[in-house]
């Protein structure tokens, strides 16, 4: 049990801290108004913000716990496999683009808000 707790360590800690701050800064920012107009709409932009933040911190974790570091004769048959279109290559491709495009629109936002 000791050794399942610890390997899934990351996902028992950042899922209860993401769901508390999820729920906290919807409360916090006004995502329960009983108002419908723009100043509620206008709120719920930093909760929209905090949720994709929470989200790139959850495939960070996920990224840095499971990537694997591969060696020059690795990569090449990986480059070789991904420019032939297998779909084994591919898949990690695209998950590697998503977590980049998710980090970079994570710090577009977090300097929006910033200011």
């Amino acid at each position: 049990m000791k050794n399942w707790l610890l390997r899934h360590q990351d996902f028992l800690g950042w899922a209860p801290m993401a769901f508390v701050l999820a729920i906290g800064s919807w409360v916090a920012l006004g995502g329960i108004a009983d108002r419908d107009d723009l100043i509620r709409r206008i709120l719920q932009i930093p909760v929209a913000t905090i949720y994709a933040l929470i989200a790139s911190g959850v495939a960070y974790q996920v990224w840095r716990r499971w990537s694997y570091r591969m060696c020059e004769a690795e990569l090449e048959v990986y480059w070789a496999g991904a420019l032939a279109g297998n779909r084994g290559p591919l898949i990690i491709y695209a998950i590697n683009a998503g977590f980049y495009l998710c980090a970079f629109l994570a710090v577009l936002f977090f300097l929006y808000f910033w200011r």
